[in-house]
C-alpha cells in the first residue's frame, strides 16, 4: 500500500485537480460532444466554480502528485476553502468552446441543464459533496475513505446535520449504498439511457 499524503488544497492545485478530473470521471454524461478538448475545457469550467464555492478542499498526494480530490461545501460557515479568481479561468474555457461548433453545442447543452435545474431540492441538506474523484491508478489505497472521513469530520465540527451528493451509475455509486447514503431521486441521463443519475443524502451524528 502507497503512502499518501493529505493536506489542504492551494489555488496552485487547480491545473493538476482539472486534470484529474478529466482523466478520471466519465464527462460524456453531461454532453453529447465526443471531444476530450472539449471535455477537459467542461472539466475546467466545473472545477473553477467548485473551487470558488468550496468551504472545504483536501488534496491527497503520492510523492507529489495530486491522486485524490475532496472538495465539500456547507451553509455552516462563510469561510472559503480559498480566494479564488474564477471569472477569467471560465471566460477563457467559454471562448475556446466558443470557437468551434463542437463547443458551442456543449454550452447550449450547458444552457439547457441549467434552466432544468431550477426549482427546489427534495431535501433539506444543508451541505454538499461538489468533487469527489481519485486517480483509477491509486485506488484501494483507502484515498476515498480517508478524503471522505476528513470531510464529514470538518462539517460535524460545523454542526452541520447532513449533505448532499449527485452521482452516477459510470461512479462507484455503490459506495454511497453500504455506507449510510440513502438514495432519494433517479433520472435516466438525456445522452445515454442506460446510465442513470441519482441524489445520495447522508444525515450526520452531531455531538
Amino acid at each position: 500500500m502507497k503512502t499518501i499524503q493529505y493536506r489542504d488544497a492551494t489555488v496552485e492545485d487547480f491545473k493538476a485537480v482539472v486534470d484529474l478530473f478529466a482523466s478520471n470521471l466519465d464527462l460524456k454524461v453531461f454532453t453529447s460532444v465526443k471531444n476530450e478538448e472539449i471535455h477537459y475545457q467542461l472539466a475546467t469550467i466545473f472545477t473553477a466554480n467548485d473551487f470558488f464555492n468550496g468551504n472545504f478542499i483536501k488534496i491527497a498526494e503520492f510523492k507529489g502528485l495530486v491522486c485524490g480530490v475532496l472538495i465539500g461545501s456547507t451553509s455552516k460557515t462563510f469561510d472559503k476553502a480559498l480566494t479564488f479568481e474564477r471569472e477569467t479561468i471560465i471566460n477563457k474555457a467559454t471562448a475556446r468552446l466558443q470557437m468551434s461548433a463542437p463547443g458551442r453545442t456543449l454550452l447550449s447543452e450547458m444552457n439547457t441543464r441549467k434552466k432544468q435545474a431550477k426549482g427546489g431540492n427534495d431535501h433539506n441538506c444543508d451541505s454538499e459533496l461538489l468533487l469527489f474523484c481519485v486517480d483509477k491508478n491509486y485506488r484501494r489505497n483507502h484515498i476515498g475513505s480517508t478524503l471522505m472521513q476528513a470531510f464529514e469530520n470538518y462539517l460535524t465540527e460545523k454542526g452541520s446535520q447532513g449533505y448532499f451528493l449527485y452521482t452516477d451509475t459510470q461512479c462507484s455509486f455503490q459506495y454511497y449504498e453500504n455506507n449510510g447514503y440513502q438514495r432519494i431521486h433517479s433520472r435516466p441521463n438525456r445522452f445515454n439511457s442506460k446510465i442513470e443519475h441519482y441524489t445520495y443524502i447522508k444525515t450526520l451524528v452531531t455531538q
